[in-house]
Parts: C-alpha cells; sequence; structure tokens
C-alpha cells in the first residue's frame, strides 16, 4: 500500500544492481504520494503499470535509490 513520504531522496544512478533499491512515485489529485523503497524491481514496475493506465494517478515515476559505500 502507498503512503506519503514527507522526505523524499533524489534518485541516483550509481549504484550497482544488488544494493539498489526502488519505489513509486505519483500524484492522485493535488497530493504526491510514495510506495516504500523495495529491492524487488517487479512489484514497482507492476504497480507503475497499474497507476500509469488508471484513471486517478498521474505524474507517475520509478524512483531509484542506492547504498553507496566509501
Amino acid at each position: 500500500m502507498a503512503r506519503a513520504d514527507p522526505s523524499p531522496e533524489p534518485a541516483t544512478e550509481t549504484a550497482s544492481s544488488d544494493t539498489a533499491q526502488w519505489r513509486l512515485h505519483y500524484h492522485v489529485g493535488d497530493l504526491e504520494h510514495y510506495t516504500e523503497w523495495t529491492a524487488d524491481f517487479p512489484s514497482i514496475e507492476n504497480y507503475y503499470d497499474q497507476y500509469h493506465h488508471g484513471d486517478h494517478a498521474h505524474d507517475v515515476a520509478i524512483e531509484r535509490r542506492a547504498v553507496i559505500e566509501t
């Protein structure tokens, strides 16, 4: 289930696939929503397809977060 996240983190493109996490970012009306971060990309991709083709959500996007070890 989706929930609002008051502190969205910017997506990054610099991590390997084993440390990447994904979430769905979308709007319903004027409200901005995010799913929880998950490493299960097929689930996020499925949500994207449902929300993108649905009637209620708009500006649907998949975001990527990566853990960068220093």
